[in-house]
């Protein structure tokens, strides 16, 4: 089972999604796990887990559907939802592609997934896909399975950024905008660097351009 790779994902401005909506300031999305039948015409079962805020959550009702509160434990909330299959969410592009969500966590901003891939060839037409559902995907963590040579390290090349970005990338780590949920946003961040958020946002995504060739070259 050599040459997996363990990909976390992110995705921002989700249009299929009937469960990262239910996110909000106080309650994010800890969990979700699917129950799915071989029939095409019966319902796909969704339950969810709110966690975070001291009150009971507000659920939204979304498109028609219902959606229940089944369970209760440790400040966590768990829901059920019942919705048609082949919906092309995120989760479903995913086991498409012979791939299993192992993780799903969410807020009011985007949804990550942590799942199994076999090669970057399939995982690279998984994110291709995954922006025909969002407005934006960016590649959070890779992880190669090394069983030779555990926790073998991957060299990145740090004199490939400027030291602007590394100043972004560093003040944006810093701060948790990295964290999920985000402790700062991509404005905070912004103003603590004295620099809009379009200029923000550019050095960001260049510095993470670069790393990833060197992560994704390495695999």
């Amino acid at each position: 089972m050599s040459g997996r790779i363990l990909a976390e994902v992110e995705v921002f401005g989700l249009r299929s999604c009937h469960v990262q909506p239910h996110a909000d300031e106080e309650w994010s999305v800890s969990s979700v796990s699917r129950s799915v039948t071989s029939a095409a015409a019966d319902p796909v079962i969704e339950e969810f887990t709110l966690k975070g805020g001291d009150g009971p959550p507000s659920v939204l009702q979304t498109d028609g559907l219902n959606v229940d509160h089944v369970f209760a434990y440790e400040q966590r909330h768990v829901f059920q939802l019942s919705r048609a299959a082949g919906q092309g969410c995120v989760c479903e592009r995913i086991e498409a592609a012979g791939c299993v969500v192992h993780e799903f966590t969410a807020d009011t901003e985007s949804l990550v997934v942590t799942f199994l891939v076999d090669d970057v060839p399939t995982l690279r037409e998984i994110v291709a896909d995954l922006q025909s559902e969002g407005e934006a995907v960016k590649l959070r963590r890779l992880l190669e399975d090394t069983p030779t040579e555990a926790d073998r390290p991957v060299v990145l090349d740090r004199a490939k950024l400027t030291s602007r970005q590394r100043e972004v990338l560093a003040r944006a780590h810093e701060m948790g905008y990295f964290e999920h949920p985000r402790d700062a946003t991509a404005g905070d961040v912004a103003d603590a660097l004295d620099i809009s958020t379009s200029t923000f946002t550019e050095h960001l995504a260049a510095a993470q351009r670069k790393l990833l060739d060197d992560l994704l070259d390495s695999c």
